[in-house]
This record gives C-alpha cells, sequence and structure tokens, in this order.
C-alpha cells in the first residue's frame, strides 16, 4: 500500500482503473441509489410506522443498496444492514435547528478481499457493533410533513468480529449526506423515512493509512 500526505492509501496502486472505469463504477453506484428512490423526494417506500417518532427508529434497521467498492474492486464491502440501535433522540422542532444522536447498532455485511491484496481471496461474514452518530436538522414544515436534513457523522467498524488490522470509518473528507422525513397519519402515529449516501473508508493496517470508497451507498431505514 501507498500513502499520500492525508493518509490515505492506494491499495494495489498498479492494478487501479482507468478514470473511464472508475466513473463508470460510480455511475453505477448512483443508477443503484436512484432505482430505489420514489419520484417525489428520493425517499425508498415504506417507511417506518411509529408512535413516538426518536431518531433512529429503534424498531427498524438501515439496510443499504449495494457494496462499497475500494481499489477497484480489490476490495468490496457489502452493508447488509445495520439494526439493534441502542439509543435514539426526538428530532429537532425548531427549523436550523440541530441535534446529534450518538449509538451503537449491529452490523451485519460481508467483506471481499482479492489478489494483489491478500495471497487468495478471501470472503469475511461480519458481524459487528459500530459506533454511530448522525446530525438531523430541522429545514422546513409543509402540509404537516417535517423534513430534516441528515448527515451521518460517525460510522466505525473495528475490534471484536473484524479480521485482524482491518477497520472502516465514515470518510472524513465526504460528506454522507441524506434526508428524513416524517409523515403524520391518522391514530397519532407518524411515518418515518430515512436515507443516506454513505462515503465509507478502509484501513488493513490497522488504522495507519486509509483507501476512500470509490461510490457511496445509499443506506436507507426500513422495518425490522
Amino acid at each position: 500500500m501507498h500513502s499520500d500526505r492525508a493518509g490515505h492509501t492506494s491499495l494495489g496502486s498498479a492494478c487501479r482503473p482507468g478514470p473511464s472505469t472508475r466513473a463508470l463504477l460510480v455511475l453505477g453506484s448512483i443508477l443503484a441509489c436512484a432505482a430505489c428512490s420514489n419520484e417525489d423526494n428520493g425517499l425508498v417506500e415504506p417507511g417506518v410506522t411509529v408512535t413516538d417518532v426518536t431518531l433512529p427508529v429503534t424498531s427498524a434497521a438501515y439496510r443499504g443498496a449495494g457494496p462499497h467498492i475500494f481499489a477497484g474492486g480489490q476490495v468490496t464491502l457489502t452493508c447488509g444492514t445495520h439494526g439493534v440501535f441502542s439509543s435514539s433522540v426526538p428530532p429537532p422542532q425548531t427549523v436550523g435547528r440541530t441535534v446529534v444522536s450518538e449509538y451503537t447498532a449491529t452490523f451485519e455485511g460481508e467483506l471481499v478481499l482479492q489478489p494483489p491484496v491478500v495471497a487468495e481471496a478471501v470472503t469475511h461474514a461480519l458481524s459487528v457493533q459500530a459506533s454511530m452518530a448522525e446530525a438531523i436538522t430541522l429545514t422546513g414544515e409543509s402540509g404537516g410533513v417535517l423534513t430534516f436534513d441528515t448527515e451521518l457523522v460517525t460510522f466505525t467498524l473495528e475490534g471484536a468480529g473484524m479480521p485482524d488490522g482491518i477497520r472502516v470509518r465514515e470518510s472524513p473528507d465526504l460528506a454522507s449526506s441524506g434526508v428524513t422525513t416524517v409523515t403524520p397519519l391518522s391514530g397519532g402515529q407518524s411515518k418515518v423515512q430515512t436515507h443516506y449516501d454513505v462515503w465509507l473508508e478502509i484501513s488493513l493496517d490497522d488504522g495507519r493509512s486509509w483507501e476512500v470508497a470509490e461510490n457511496a451507498v445509499r443506506m436507507t431505514l426500513e422495518p425490522n
């Protein structure tokens, strides 16, 4: 691996794809996200119905739309679900106000390493306690529907359940932004919809250097 000044790596740089191939990888990720969006607000149906709104919704889980791709496919991380949230907070009720929800979640996914990163291809099934935090800002209300700008500001996989020396984090340079809407329903219930387009980085040397993914992956809140 080769490191740049920011501590980011180039995994197997001699095998990295050219600009056109990289563009196709990113375009594929964008199209995958678009395919699971509705026409009105880009949020994936059906959402989660709750009586008391707190974020994240503890009766739900985030699910990924596809794999994070590193080093031209030499490393891929598929985010299956993040669920069993340890805590949640009420969203802000004043436009422009931000609250931060910090919690742990059980991450279920799959990490695939291909040569020349490793001598032989290997697949790791992951079940890891992820440290997470999301910033939630109320941006407006229309017809009773509340809209929030949301950003995943912390996502860390390390320690128990991870292969030796491998860590994953939310990119400190690329924002994992998203949207949450809360729609009132009859009977005092509400429908909550959330998505993030998540940028991750991976380290294969215990955090000494990092490789940013070539694509963002849409994570969507869905019922358990």
